[in-house]
């Protein structure tokens, strides 16, 4: 088909360490047409999203070594990355450990259970350019 343009795949950087979790969003995320590159750890992920600048990181707040958190604060930090929105997915709704992940330049973020329809829904807005509530507040634990 000589002519004709094909979009871009926008690539997904996913780091998470557990690998069932891992491979279900990198899945979902590949049948719904974006290009998803893996890193098990947060150094992993680092060198995955300054080597290839995706349209969006998504990561685990617990990882091995540094957390998702400090991902996010060393991919804002450095001039590849800077822009590139962020996604944290946690288990923890507690108000410190959200604000802390805010404040280290997580964009978004998510409460697990972190179903991949809602990883898709909300990777699209971002990627469109949508505003996306940082954080749902009515799933925010009133510990401190």
């Amino acid at each position: 088909m000589s002519g004709v343009l094909v979009p871009k795949r926008p690539v997904i950087v996913l780091v998470e360490d557990h690998q069932d979790t891992r491979e279900l969003y990198a899945d979902s995320l590949t049948y719904a047409g974006f290009k998803v590159l893996t890193a098990a750890d947060a150094e992993d992920g680092f060198n995955v999203a300054t080597a290839v600048r995706p349209a969006v990181v998504v990561t685990d707040f617990r990882l091995p070594g540094a957390s998702g958190a400090e991902l996010c604060n060393r991919l804002k930090h450095d001039d590849r990355t800077a822009k590139v929105p962020t996604l944290l997915v946690t288990a923890s709704s507690q108000r410190a450990n959200v604000k802390a992940a805010l404040s280290q330049g997580c964009a978004i973020v998510r409460l697990k259970p972190y179903l991949p329809d809602a990883l898709e829904r909300d990777v699209r807005a971002i990627i469109a350019g949508k505003s996306v509530a940082p954080w749902p507040s009515e799933h925010l634990d009133t510990s401190p």
